[in-house]
C-alpha cells in the first residue's frame, strides 16, 4: 500500500497545478489581448477579466503588466536563439545571412503583438521589458561580434573598427527594419529581406558578395 500511495503522490506532483493553469490563463490572455491593443492601453482588470481570475489573483502571479509580456518574450528566447546559424559560420555567406534575416521575420511575423512592446512607447521604459531587450541586443552582439573578429582575423572583413562597434550598428539597423519587414509579403517582402541583407554586408565587409 505504501508503494501504490508514492506512486499516486508523484503523478500527482508531475501534472500542472492549479497555479500552473491560473498562470498560463493570464499568459494566453495577455497575448490574446495585444493582438488587439497596444501595451499602453492595455489593464490589469482587462487582462484578469479575461483570464478569468480576479485582480488579486493575477497579482499573486505578475508584479506588473509588463512582467507578463516579459514571461511571453521569454517564451521567445529559444526561438530567436535559433536563427543565429550565420553567427557561427566562417565568411560572408550571403546565402546564409538571408536565411538568417527570413528565420527572424518570421518570428516577428507571428509575435508581432507581443514584440511591438519592445520597439518604443512609455512601457518600454520599464522593467522587465527593458531588462529584456538589453538581454535580446546583448545575445546578438556578443555572437556578431564573435563573427566580425574571426573574419577580420582571417582578412576576410576589412580591419579598422571594432567588431563590437559593427556588431552594434547593425542590431541598430536591424530593430528598425524588422518590424516593417514582418508586414510585407510577396515580392516586397522578399526584396525588402534582400536589402536587409546587402546593406549589413556593406557595414561588415565592405561589399556584398
Amino acid at each position: 500500500m505504501a508503494a501504490q500511495s508514492t506512486t499516486t503522490e508523484v503523478r500527482r506532483r508531475g501534472g500542472p497545478t492549479k497555479g500552473d493553469q491560473r498562470e498560463a490563463q493570464i499568459l494566453e490572455a495577455t497575448r490574446t489581448l495585444l493582438a488587439e491593443r497596444t501595451i499602453d492601453e492595455l489593464t490589469i482588470n482587462a487582462i484578469a477579466e479575461a483570464a478569468g481570475v480576479s485582480r488579486t489573483a493575477f497579482y499573486f502571479y505578475f508584479p506588473t503588466k509588463q512582467a507578463v509580456v516579459a514571461a511571453l518574450l521569454d517564451g521567445l528566447w529559444d526561438q530567436f536563439g535559433s536563427t543565429h546559424g550565420w553567427m557561427d559560420t566562417d565568411g560572408i555567406d550571403r546565402d546564409a545571412l538571408l536565411e538568417h534575416h527570413r528565420l527572424v521575420a518570421a518570428v516577428w511575423r507571428e509575435h508581432a503583438a507581443i514584440l511591438t512592446c519592445t520597439t518604443g512607447g512609455n512601457s518600454v521604459d520599464f522593467e522587465p521589458l527593458v531588462a529584456w531587450v538589453d538581454r535580446a541586443h546583448q545575445r546578438l552582439i556578443d555572437a556578431l561580434a564573435g563573427k566580425i573578429a574571426r573574419d577580420q582575423a582571417a582578412g576576410i572583413a576589412p580591419a579598422g573598427v571594432d567588431p563590437v562597434v559593427l556588431a552594434e550598428a547593425v542590431s541598430a539597423l536591424r530593430d528598425a527594419r524588422f518590424p516593417e519587414i514582418a508586414k510585407l509579403r510577396g515580392a516586397a517582402f522578399e526584396r525588402a529581406l534582400a536589402d536587409l541583407t546587402s546593406v549589413v554586408l556593406r557595414v561588415v565587409y565592405g561589399r556584398i558578395g
